[in-house]
């Protein structure tokens, strides 16, 4: 049993490992990944801003929303 979950461990952690190293080169060599029948676009943080949680995105989309609003 003993050996049996050691394999189990090592194996998740290669298949994990393989994993995001996978979707970072597609997302470096084509611009995204897709997952069956789901593709993804993924986009370069080139700087990460300090002292907010929330990304500019966000705050620009909820930002034009209420501009619709109002």
């Amino acid at each position: 049993m003993g050996k049996f979950l050691l394999g189990f461990i090592i194996a998740w952690y290669l298949c994990h490992r393989f994993t995001h190293i996978m979707i970072a080169s597609e997302c470096e060599r084509l611009g995204g990944f897709f997952v069956g029948s789901k593709t993804y676009k993924c986009h370069l943080v080139t700087e990460l801003q300090k002292g907010s949680s929330v990304p500019a995105a966000i705050l620009e989309a909820e930002q034009g929303v209420k501009n619709e609003v109002q």
